[in-house]
């Protein structure tokens, strides 16, 4: 993850407030002794929340300690019978009638710890939400990425396995005038006469058009059939052929053709 989305990421305010995990207190503790910038953002953050507590701190009134504990100690002292819990109403105020700044004080200052809370909560939402996102993201991209890597390892070891097998003859076919740079690769197994095929770097074409290889037996073209490039398997089996003596490639109409392109010509080899 870049070190801007981890600091955006909500991980940041909630090392702050003491809402982290263990695990990440230590990830966050080990980024923050080698990156500057992640030091900077734990400062500016902790900042951040001393001065809103400074600026919204309100002391609950003087006299609210000693009227709790007088209510009390009444209570104490005069216990009510069950008779008379029975006419008590529920919603007692706790201070007598005429304390009204007291009790607007008393009530501003258990809102603010209400507000911390509310925005402690929002803090704490908003990061895990911003963490289940990132890894269901990160999950996704790594499954990709083992998918493609599985495949990529797959074509390679299907390409080591023909090259390197005693009974495979390879046969490179190399660009022609109008291709130079491009390449395919046949291997061509000598007791059965199997024709695999492998497109090293020919280009994508079109949903209309493919690719065919062509053999060239007693100097007669013969279709072996058409490539798919929509297969993830890079080593697709051709029909088998006997007496072949060169190899070649045209792009066609999609489904083949029954004689080849010759201005399409790709690339082409001798066995």
């Amino acid at each position: 993850m870049d070190i801007k989305d981890y600091i955006s990421s909500g991980i940041i305010e909630a090392y702050v407030m003491g809402l982290a995990s263990e695990e990440e207190i230590r990830i966050l503790d080990c980024i923050q002794k080698n990156n500057p910038e992640v030091k900077q953002a734990i400062i500016d953050a902790q900042n951040t929340l001393e001065d809103f507590a400074s600026q919204q701190a309100i002391a609950p009134p003087p006299n609210l300690k000693s009227e709790i504990w007088a209510k009390i100690a009444d209570e104490q002292e005069n216990p009510v019978d069950a008779k008379e819990e029975q006419t008590v109403p529920i919603a007692k105020p706790l201070y007598p009638a005429q304390n009204t700044d007291n009790n607007k004080a008393a009530l501003k200052w258990f809102a603010i710890a209400a507000s911390i809370l509310l925005i402690a909560s929002v803090s704490l939402n908003f990061y895990l939400n911003n963490v289940q996102n990132t890894v269901k993201n990160q999950v996704a991209a790594l499954t990709e990425t083992q998918k493609d890597t599985q495949l990529a390892y797959q074509n390679l070891k299907s390409k080591w396995d023909m090259a390197s097998n005693p009974q495979m003859k390879s046969i490179p076919l190399l660009g022609v005038e109008k291709h130079p740079d491009m390449k395919a690769m046949v291997y061509l197994e000598q007791k059965s006469n199997n024709v695999y095929l492998a497109l090293e770097n020919l280009p994508a074409t079109s949903k209309e058009q493919q690719y065919q290889l062509w053999a060239i037996v007693d100097g007669k073209p013969v279709s072996l059939g058409v490539y798919d490039q929509d297969s993830e398997t890079a080593v697709q089996k051709m029909t088998a052929i006997a007496s072949a003596q060169a190899f070649a490639i045209t792009l066609e109409k999609r489904g083949g053709s029954e004689t080849p392109t010759m201005e399409n010509m790709y690339v082409m080899g001798k066995i």
